[in-house]
C-alpha cells in the first residue's frame, strides 16, 4: 500500500468525515504523510550515524562537531536560509491564481539568497580564525570551519528549493530528496570522519547535501514547467516588499534563536572540559530533533492552506486548522518523551560507554519537545496570518530566557544549566506563542 492509498483510508475515518473542510483535510493528510515518510526515515538514518560517528571521534571531537555545526547554522541565516519559508508562504498564495506573479516572486528570492550565500562564504571563511580562536576557544577547528562553508552554502540553496516546491505542494518530492540527502550522508560521513575526524564529518555533509541540491533542481524545473510559472527575473525587485515586510522580521526570529543557542554552546565550550559536556549535549540534542518531525511536517505543509483560508477570510476555518493540527501534535508528542525519559541512560550508551552519564540531558531535552512543537505550530499559524514581526518578538522573549538563565546556571552547573535554560525557554515559548495566535486571530475575525 502506498503513501496516497494510506491518504485515502484515513479520509474515510469518522474523524475526517465529520471535519467540515474536508478538502483542507485531504491536502493536509496527503502532504504530511509523503511528509512524515520523508523526516522519519532521513531523521532515523541520520541518527544512526551520528551514533556511529560519536563512537568513531569520542565525547570531545562530537563536541567540537557539534558547535561547528552551530557555527555554521549562524552564517547559513546570513546566507538566507530562512528565504524558504519566504518561498513557501508566497508561492503557495500566487501559484494557482497568479502565476506570472509566484515566477517574479521566485527570481527575487533566488537572486537575493544567491548573493547573500556567496557574501556569507567569504565572511565565515576570512572570519574562520577569529571564530575558532576567540569564541570557541579552539584555534584547531579553523579548517573544519573553512570547510563549513560548503556546507552552508548547500544548505542554504537547498532550503530555497525545498521551500518553493513545499510552496507548490510537492511534499513527495522533498521526501524523496530528505531521504537521498541522508543516505548519502550515511556513508560519506562514516567514510570521511574515520580518516579526517571532524572536518571529515563536515565534508561529508556537504557533498551529500550538494548531491541532493542537484536533483532537487532538476525535480524543480519539471514542477514549474508543470505548473506554468516561469521565473522571470526582469521586474522582480518590485515585489521587495516582501522581503521588508514579512522575510526580514523572520530573518530576525531565526538569527535571534540561532545565535543565542550558539552563544550559549560557546559559553559552555570555554568552561572546564567543556568540549566533553558539547559533546554529551549534542548527543542528546540528537533526540530532541526527531521528536519534533510531526510538529515541522505539520507546520510545513499546513502553510499553504493557512495562507488561503486566511486570505479568503475564513477565520473559524483558520483558527480550526490551527487548534486541529495543535491537538494532534501534543497527542503523539508526549508519550515518546516518556519513552525516552525512562530509556535515556541505555540511548545515551549507545553512543560510547562515556556518554551515558548524560541521561539526565537527554531527560530534559526531551521534556521541551512538547512546548518546542507547540511553538512549530504557532509560527506557522503566524506565518499563515503573515505576521512575522510577532514571531521575532517571540523569539526576543525566548533568547531573553536562555541567555539570562544560561549565563546564570553555566558557570556553576555546566551542561546541565544550560539543559535547564533550554527546557524553560521553550516552555515559555510554546504557551506564549500559541496564545498569541489564539488572541490575534480573534481580534482579526
Amino acid at each position: 500500500m502506498n503513501l496516497d492509498s494510506i491518504s485515502t483510508a484515513l479520509q474515510s475515518l469518522s474523524l475526517y468525515k465529520k471535519f467540515k473542510f474536508s478538502s483542507i483535510a485531504r491536502r493536509i493528510t496527503q502532504g504530511s504523510l509523503w511528509s512524515l515518510f520523508g523526516s522519519a526515515v532521513s531523521r532515523i538514518i541520520i541518527l544512526i550515524s551520528m551514533i556511529l560517528v560519536a563512537r568513531i571521534l569520542g565525547k570531545t571531537s562530537f563536541g567540537e562537531f557539534g558547535i561547528i555545526q552551530a557555527s555554521l547554522g549562524v552564517f547559513g541565516l546570513m546566507a538566507g536560509t530562512n528565504l524558504g519559508s519566504t518561498a513557501t508562504r508566497f508561492v503557495a498564495q500566487y501559484a494557482t491564481r497568479d502565476p506570472d506573479q509566484a515566477g517574479q516572486v521566485i527570481a527575487l528570492i533566488v537572486s537575493v539568497s544567491y548573493s547573500l550565500i556567496f557574501f556569507s562564504a567569504v565572511a565565515l571563511i576570512l572570519t574562520s580564525g577569529l571564530i575558532a580562536r576567540i569564541m570557541l576557544d579552539a584555534p584547531h577547528l579553523q579548517h573544519a570551519l573553512i570547510f563549513g562553508s560548503l556546507l552552508m552554502v548547500t544548505i542554504a540553496l537547498r532550503g530555497i528549493q525545498n521551500g518553493v516546491l513545499a510552496g507548490l505542494e510537492k511534499f513527495d518530492q522533498i521526501a524523496k530528496l530528505n531521504i537521498l540527502d541522508s543516505v548519502l550522508a550515511f556513508v560519506l560521513i562514516l567514510l570521511l570522519s574515520n580518516f579526517m575526524g571532524v572536518e571529515g564529518a563536515v565534508i561529508g555533509l556537504a557533498l551529500a547535501a550538494s548531491l541532493a541540491w542537484f536533483a532537487g533542481g532538476i525535480f524543480l524545473k519539471n514542477e514549474l514547467k508543470f505548473t506554468g510559472i516561469t521565473v522571470r527575473y526582469k521586474g522582480c525587485w518590485s515585489n521587495r516588499r516582501i522581503l521588508i515586510n514579512y522575510s526580514f522580521p523572520n530573518f530576525l526570529a531565526s538569527l535571534v534563536a540561532t545565535f543565542v543557542l550558539w552563544y550559549c554552546m560557546t559559553l559552555l565550550a570555554h568552561t572546564p572540559d567543556g568540549y566533553a559536556e558539547l559533546g554529551l549535549y549534542n548527543a542528546a540534542y540528537q533526540w530532541h530533533g526527531p521528536m519534533l518531525i510531526l510538529s515541522a511536517v505539520l507546520m510545513s505543509v499546513s502553510i499553504p492552506a493557512l495562507v488561503q483560508e486566511w486570505e479568503a477570510g475564513n477565520r473559524n476555518n483558520f483558527r480550526k486548522i490551527v487548534f486541529w493540527i495543535a491537538g494532534i501534535v501534543l497527542l503523539i508528542s508526549i508519550p515518546p518523551v516518556i519513552i525516552i525519559t525512562f530509556l535515556s541512560s541505555w540511548i545515551m550508551s549507545l553512543y560510547g560507554p562515556s556518554f551515558q552519564d548524560g541521561w539526565f540531558i537527554l531527560v530534559l531535552l526531551s521534556a521541551a519537545v512538547p512546548f518546542h512543537a507547540l511553538s512549530k505550530i504557532a509560527t506557522g499559524a503566524l506565518l499563515g496570518m503573515n505576521l512575522a514581526w510577532w514571531i521575532f518578538a517571540l523569539n526576543l522573549t525566548w533568547g531573553a530566557t536562555l541567555m539570562i538563565l544560561s549565563l546564570w546556571l553555566i558557570p556553576n552547573q555546566g551542561v546541565e544549566g544550560l539543559a535547564i535554560a533550554f527546557l524553560t525557554a521553550y516552555s515559555v515559548l510554546g504557551v506564549l506563542s500559541f496564545s498569541v495566535v489564539l488572541y490575534r486571530s480573534k481580534k482579526l475575525n
